[in-house]
Formats: C-alpha cells, sequence, structure tokens
C-alpha cells in the first residue's frame, strides 16, 4: 500500500452539510417540532461556528439531544432517509474521481469526518471507500445518548484519529493525503505531506495560497443512479 487519502465529507464530498440535511428531515418529512430555545442555541451555534468560536462538544450535545432516548433502529432508520433523500443528490463528481484516482494507484480512500458515523457509513458505502471514521454516538442498551467516544472526531481530533489510523498501516502521515474544506481541520492538513484544500473557506484558502498547497474547486454533482 501506498499512502492513505483521507476525506473529509461536509462541503467536501458533500456539496452542504450532512447536519442540515439530517435537520431538514426531521423538521420538513418527519413533522418535528423544536422548542423556541433549542432553535436559539442552534441559531448561536451556527453564527459562532463562522468565527471558530465555539466548542465541538456543544455541538454534539445540541445535535445528539434530538436522538437521545431514541433507539439505534430509529437512528439508522433516519439516516438511510435522509441519505436517499439529500445526500446521494449531493455527491461531488470531482470528489469521486478523486476517490477513484487513489484507488487505482493502491491508496487507501478514507472518510474522515466530524458528522455522525452511521449516516457517514452510507455514504462511504456508496462510494466504494475503504474506511470511515467518524463521530460515533455511544449507545446503551440499544438506546441513543448525548454522548460520542473520544477523541472527537473534529480539529486537533481528527488529527490523533489518522494518526492511529496510518499506524495500523505503518504509514507515515507525511506520505498521507487530505482533503478538506475548512480551516477547522488545519491539524491534520498541516501533519499530512499533501493537503488539499478542497472548496476551501476564506481563511483555509489563503492559508494554502500562502502554503502553496494544492487547491480543488468541486461544482457539479454525481447523476443518481
Amino acid at each position: 500500500m501506498a499512502a492513505i487519502a483521507f476525506f473529509d465529507a461536509d462541503d467536501t464530498l458533500l456539496k452542504g452539510t450532512s447536519g442540515i440535511m439530517l435537520a431538514k428531515l426531521l423538521l420538513l418529512h418527519k413533522g418535528e417540532r423544536i422548542e423556541p430555545k433549542y432553535a436559539w442555541e442552534l441559531l448561536k451555534i451556527y453564527f459562532q461556528s463562522k468565527f471558530k468560536a465555539f466548542k465541538y462538544d456543544t455541538i454534539v450535545e445540541y445535535g445528539l439531544g434530538r436522538f437521545e432516548g431514541r433507539s439505534a433502529a430509529e437512528l439508522e432508520d433516519v439516516c438511510v432517509e435522509c441519505f436517499d433523500r439529500y445526500m446521494v443528490k449531493a455527491i461531488y463528481r470531482g470528489g469521486c474521481k478523486e476517490i477513484k484516482r487513489h484507488q487505482r494507484i493502491g491508496n487507501r480512500a478514507v472518510l474522515l469526518t466530524a458528522s455522525i458515523k452511521p449516516l457517514m457509513e452510507m455514504l462511504g458505502e456508496y462510494l466504494g471507500m475503504d474506511d470511515v471514521i467518524a463521530t460515533e454516538p455511544i449507545i446503551e442498551d440499544g438506546v441513543m445518548t448525548d454522548r460520542v467516544e473520544k477523541p472527537f472526531c473534529y480539529g486537533d481530533g481528527k488529527r490523533v484519529l489518522a494518526q492511529e489510523y496510518a499506524d495500523r498501516f505503518g504509514i507515515p502521515l507525511s506520505d498521507c493525503y487530505f482533503y478538506s474544506d475548512s480551516i477547522s481541520d488545519l491539524p491534520l492538513l498541516e501533519a499530512v505531506g499533501n493537503p488539499v484544500a478542497t472548496n476551501p473557506d476564506r481563511v483555509l484558502f489563503v492559508t494554502a495560497l500562502m502554503r502553496n498547497w494544492r487547491i480543488l474547486w468541486f461544482n457539479s454533482v454525481l447523476q443518481v443512479r
């Protein structure tokens, strides 16, 4: 095996964010109601995220709070419907080509994302990826909690998880690739030997230019097969 190519999901392989897709499903098609306080907290987190002034565990708490107490089977059903209704129509063609290119030359293509694993496993399977590393909700006695396995798959946590994964195959991160849109992924982008700023946010775009990193822009999405 030559190397590992890690791929972020939201705004990198996907046109849009999986969390918003999941929220749309719950609100528009499942008829779920959101209390004003809950909606306000979500709005605060959203705007804070634009300035990177938030804690990732806060997002986890409020995001998974909608599923706390539900069965794992119910979560799986919701994820399947979210994928079929929204995600499958939002996969970037360019991202798919990059995945296949790496696999043709013997690299592993691994999804590495802060989105929840039950949802991301469907994306990884659809794209034929070799593995999925994502936020894993803690399930107790078949029932969802609002907690996740640590380290968080976000920020420096992504670097830690990628390092652990690469160590399993005896591959140094300096030989690996990481495709991401967000400056929040800077710890891993700096750790790999081949960072790829993909549909980068403004700060990451400037950083990539200054450091002479590869920059990719994806526009068209795959036709649903």
